[in-house]
């Protein structure tokens, strides 16, 4: 069955990612090539068979869907009349710190940007998308991931308001992937009655419930999408965009009073002391409310029914360990990374399992990596399970390794660089390609 022109017209609106004159020489505009281009045969195919599949025409339940940081597309909607993200030319330009936030994070640093959400990004989303299209009264709320999720949570409130006008009968299923299963219970928190007036439950996936250690390596850019990003234009100051971001802040685990107790702390130093990193941009403000942040969530319990599904027996950074140099004020200090490849300190390479377990929450688990997780079948027909009000087949226990995991040996990082300011110049990104860019997950 091929893929409809009407879709295929309407992820390219969606995305706009390549120069035009490449799309010409490279695809011809058609919507076929398009699609083997970005998503690759195997996932075309997944979604040629979900779309042939019959709508259900009893849908009743209306679900919200929030993706997770860098999974909301941001358009810079007057003066510089663009998309910023998520746009490769921008990233290969150095134009990265357009998207830099103003001194109080609450507007754009930039006077010649105005910057909104306009969508959700189709590349990791687009099957979980049509699946819950298909099965349900779909809502979708991008948002701006930049910004604190309390400021976010407000919109979702202002919206469930007036949605709800057209379903008052009916309450709503959020979902979400990563920061977007946070923005999920931040709204409970904030809006505790409403949430039970007008939620039947949360399903969130990978979401770090006790924050992710990867998180803090954000402002020192030692992560390798980070530095990808860097070196494929040195203009791009990833530490810095990072670190005028509240959101950002709010993905740390949370200070060791908020902490659980089953295990140890993953960090040796005081992370909500800025003093204490030694590295340039570290806002104490931003520490603050982000130590408010974790506060909130820990004190609130709405009666919401709360689902998480987690990825498991990916290589992942579960603590971290800081060295002093001899001269801390003049030289930065050393990082060691604990991973855990598999088993029950594991996670699913970003989100460590420690970070998905909490009392009252429901976890469920699936081997796969953390941005996989909403296009891996099994968690989607667990969504879809979950919606329904029903059990899903997914264990409850951790399940033993699978023994499948790809252990390639890495290309050079100069070699990915390389190989990737070719496809985007060249007009041939694929989904790969495109997470490459993921300067924080």
């Amino acid at each position: 069955m091929p893929i409809p022109n009407k879709l295929a017209n309407w992820l390219l609106g969606q995305l706009e990612l390549m120069p035009i004159e490449n799309l010409a020489r490279n695809m011809l505009f058609d919507p076929e090539r398009l699609f083997d281009r970005l998503l690759g045969e195997k996932e075309v195919a997944e979604v040629r068979a979900m779309l042939s599949r019959p709508q259900n025409s009893q849908i009743h339940v209306p679900t919200i869907l929030m993706p997770g940081i860098l999974g909301s597309l941001l358009a810079s909607i007057r003066g510089i009349s663009a998309l910023l993200w998520l746009n490769p030319t921008v990233v290969l330009d150095g134009k990265i710190n357009l998207l830099n936030l103003n001194e109080d994070g609450t507007g754009d640093e930039s006077p010649d940007v105005e910057i909104a959400p306009v969508g959700i990004e189709k590349f990791t989303y687009l099957k979980l998308i049509i699946a819950l299209a298909q099965e349900t009264r779909l809502y979708e709320f991008p948002y701006d991931w930049r910004r604190r999720l309390e400021w976010n949570a407000a919109i979702l409130h202002e919206s469930i308001q007036r949605w709800s006008t057209n379903t008052p009968d009916g309450r709503f299923v959020l979902i979400g992937h990563s920061m977007g299963g946070l923005l999920a219970r931040t709204y409970l928190a904030l809006y505790p009655e409403e949430a039970e007036r007008h939620v039947e439950r949360i399903i969130m996936i990978g979401s770090p419930i006790y924050g992710a250690p990867l998180a803090s390596l954000i402002y020192t850019s030692d992560t390798v999408p980070a530095e990808i990003v860097t070196r494929l234009n040195p203009a791009n100051d990833v530490q810095r965009l990072a670190a005028n971001m509240p959101s950002s802040y709010q993905l740390l685990p949370p200070p060791p009073e908020l902490f659980p107790t089953h295990r140890p702390y993953p960090f040796n130093w005081d992370l909500y002391d800025a003093s204490a990193w030694k590295l340039p941009y570290i806002r104490q403000d931003y520490l603050d409310q982000a130590r408010q942040f974790h506060r909130l969530l820990a004190q609130s319990d709405p009666q919401v029914e709360i689902h998480q599904i987690a990825g498991c027996h990916q290589p992942t950074v579960t603590d971290i360990r800081r060295f002093p140099c001899e001269d801390e004020d003049f030289v930065r200090p050393t990082y060691a990374l604990v991973r855990q490849e598999n088993g029950e300190d594991s996670g699913d390479n970003t989100v460590p399992l420690w970070s998905t377990q909490c009392q009252g929450i429901s976890t469920y688990y699936v081997e796969e990596g953390h941005l996989m997780l909403p296009a891996n079948r099994q968690v989607i027909e667990a969504v879809l399970r979950l919606t329904r009000g029903e059990s899903p087949e997914l264990p409850r226990k951790i399940p033993q390794a699978s023994g499948l995991l790809n252990r390639l040996a890495a290309r050079s990082l100069v070699q990915q660089v390389a190989d990737l300011r070719e496809r985007i110049e060249n007009g041939e990104l694929g989904i790969e390609d495109i997470h490459k860019l993921f300067f924080t997950r």
